[in-house]
């Protein structure tokens, strides 16, 4: 009895210190050259309010990160801070790529002064996926991806829309 408490109480006390799970947001894109990817990654950045603090991606993790933007509050717990993470890697079709943008966040837990940054006690807390899709969906256009909508057309066949073919409207 006494082994089983024991084995609650650690499990108990791992379970309140995990940290949330890393969630990317991830984009299959056409190929770019790095430079290209950090130019639309720091404009990106600028564009959201985050500051840039690098000078490009590290070239070894193809990883590109901002610095923390801050967003503090009088009362414990509704304070933060966000950074971006954007990262790059092949994609599974040639002349592809999987471009990947993270925005982390961090709470700040001060009960005394939650407004004074010397006292922050940042914990983690869980990304933010609205403005990492936001952020990837800016890259996306900026990177010039094709959408495909409506139905597609065989090659050879006549285009026909829902009141006829094109060939029978009279002008």
């Amino acid at each position: 009895m006494n082994k089983l408490c024991a084995v609650l109480t650690l499990l108990v006390l791992f379970a309140c210190e995990s940290t949330p799970p890393k969630s990317w947001v991830r984009a299959e894109v056409p190929l770019s050259s790095s430079m290209r990817l950090w130019e639309i990654s720091r404009m990106a950045m600028e564009r959201e309010g985050f500051p840039v603090m690098r000078q490009g991606f590290d070239p070894r993790s193809g990883l590109a990160l901002s610095g923390w933007r801050r967003d503090l509050h009088p009362f414990k717990g509704h304070g933060y801070r966000e950074r971006v993470e954007v990262s790059y890697k092949g994609g599974e079709q040639p002349g592809r790529m999987v471009l990947m943008v993270r925005v982390a966040q961090e709470i700040n837990d001060n009960v005394a002064k939650p407004l004074d940054l010397e006292y922050a006690e940042w914990v983690p807390g869980p990304d933010n996926q609205e403005r990492a899709r936001v952020m990837l969906q800016y890259m996306r256009s900026m990177l010039g991806v094709q959408f495909e909508v409506g139905r597609k057309v065989k090659q050879g066949a006549p285009a026909e829309k829902e009141y006829g073919s094109w060939e029978d409207r009279q002008p």
